[in-house]
């Protein structure tokens, strides 16, 4: 009996120090407490959060991997490049009868945009031989133009722009024969050559084709078609230093720009691709070249999301930087173009595949160590950097940079299944989640384009919606 009774009373004991560390419903936890200190002081910090704020703020607008657009645009602008007054620019060869290359008479009249003239002796010179190749040029996720620049040759022609299925659509007659014109000289009839612009906004990855129609030489006779499309056209970059000058048209500070020269003769060309060069301006982005190999080409485009998010280390500087990482799905769409006498006459998508889903993480600004969690893939950040240094969030911050790349499964674009579990003081580990809408947000999610904030600096108010 004795025996029995101090095993009972040894074991009541033992329960009851199992019991004193059972959690305690009425105490808060470590974690609750900081997550109710960090809900205050972002109330404190930003007023009182509507009871229907979401803390998603990316589009969900597929991109060229690389927001996008739901429809075609065409708008034919009302002007061209502006060259200045070159009205009574006289050249002293100025029909196709005498061809030299008068690019440094024309040069020495032009005031305006004289820089991305100059350019064009540099990039497309005369006499210098280029292969185009057959390649479609794909729609980025912004707006961009076209714009004549120079016509060289003295063939007659319609330039054409098709996007897409939209029926293709008349930019700039040349409706004479001198040879080598720019934007406001005259023709040979006194008339004045207007090289009119295009502004065009498509959906991601929707191809666009430039090419040379009802083309006339000189004794009259039909040409074919030429163009970005049946290889005799060539696609080459601006160089960055060029200054656009471009009238009613804002441009990005970010801006692309490339020329593309088109030869506007099949036999008997000298292949210097000269013949018409254009410009092509984005917004910050220009349409990617996809070449065609076997009547084929496939276009890459990714949906990402950009996650920001704060590690509760030092509460009240909503920098979220703690850690920035990029997600990009991507799908890949298989073009088959069909083609008559070199002519596209059809371009349909015959197949469509993803691709690994990846991650890219953009910043490091906590000092503790922690598991990233995205869909079932999981990153540490001490397996690869030091936990205590903060990286890419102070001083010259690369917003292109990597500073790790994994690739990810199991992550869900819309239901935002990433999770960031720190190990925090005194090694007790806490869980931030992506918010549910209406709570104080640890992590928020954003275009990838947007640029995080600097060590200590808060994210403005501006980003929640009203």
């Amino acid at each position: 009996m004795k025996a029995y009774s101090f095993a009972l009373a040894a074991g009541l004991g033992l329960m009851a120090t199992l019991a004193s560390c059972v959690k305690d419903p009425s105490v808060p936890s470590y974690e609750d407490v900081q997550k109710e200190s960090y809900a205050s002081s972002f109330v404190a910090k930003y007023g009182q959060i509507s009871s229907t704020q979401s803390w998603d703020f990316a589009s969900g607008e597929q991109r060229l991997a690389t927001r996008g657009f739901s429809t075609i645009n065409i708008e034919i602008l009302d002007k061209g490049v502006d060259f200045g007054d070159v009205s009574n620019l006289e050249l002293e060869h100025h029909t196709f009868s005498k061809t030299v290359w008068n690019f440094d008479i024309i040069l020495s009249g032009i005031t305006k945009n004289a820089a991305l003239f100059d350019a064009i002796n540099i990039n497309l010179p005369e006499k210098k031989k280029w292969v185009g190749k057959n390649a479609a040029l794909v729609a980025p996720a912004n707006t961009f133009y076209i714009y004549p620049l120079l016509s060289g040759g003295g063939n007659r022609y319609d330039l054409m722009v098709k996007v897409g299925d939209e029926e293709p659509v008349c930019v700039f007659k040349k409706d004479y024969t001198n040879f080598q014109t720019v934007n406001g000289m005259k023709k040979l009839n006194g008339e004045t050559v207007n090289m009119r612009g295009v502004k065009v906004e498509a959906p991601v990855g929707t191809p666009v084709e430039i090419y040379l129609d009802n083309m006339i030489d000189v004794d009259n006779k039909k040409l074919p078609t030429v163009g970005t499309t049946n290889g005799h056209a060539v696609y080459i970059d601006i160089p960055e230093d060029v200054k656009l000058e471009l009238d009613d048209i804002e441009l990005a500070d970010n801006h692309v720009a490339k020329y593309i020269g088109i030869e506007d003769a099949i036999s008997g060309s000298d292949n210097d691709f000269n013949d018409l060069v254009l410009a092509v301006v984005g917004n910050p982005d220009v349409p990617q070249e996809k070449i065609i190999t076997e009547d084929q080409y496939e276009v890459k485009t990714s949906r990402a999301k950009r996650y920001m998010i704060e590690d509760l280390g030092a509460i009240g500087d909503f920098d979220f930087n703690d850690v920035v990482v990029d997600v990009e799905e991507y799908t890949i769409y298989t073009h088959k173009v069909t083609s008559e006498n070199g002519v596209k006459t059809s371009d349909e998508i015959i197949s469509t595949t993803t691709a690994p889903t990846k991650a890219f993480v953009r910043a490091l600004g906590g000092t503790i160590d922690f598991e990233l969690i995205i869909g079932d893939t999981k990153w540490v950040k001490s397996q690869d950097f030091d936990i205590t240094k903060m990286y890419n969030t102070q001083g010259t911050i690369d917003y292109d940079n990597a500073l790790a790349e994994f690739e990810v499964t199991g992550w869900n674009y819309d239901n935002n299944n990433i999770t960031f579990r720190a190990n925090g003081k005194d090694g007790r580990l806490y869980t931030v989640s992506f918010p549910k809408v209406g709570e104080a947000p640890m992590m928020i999610a954003v275009e990838p384009t947007t640029k995080w904030m600097d060590e200590r600096v808060s994210i403005p108010s501006s980003w929640f919606s009203k």
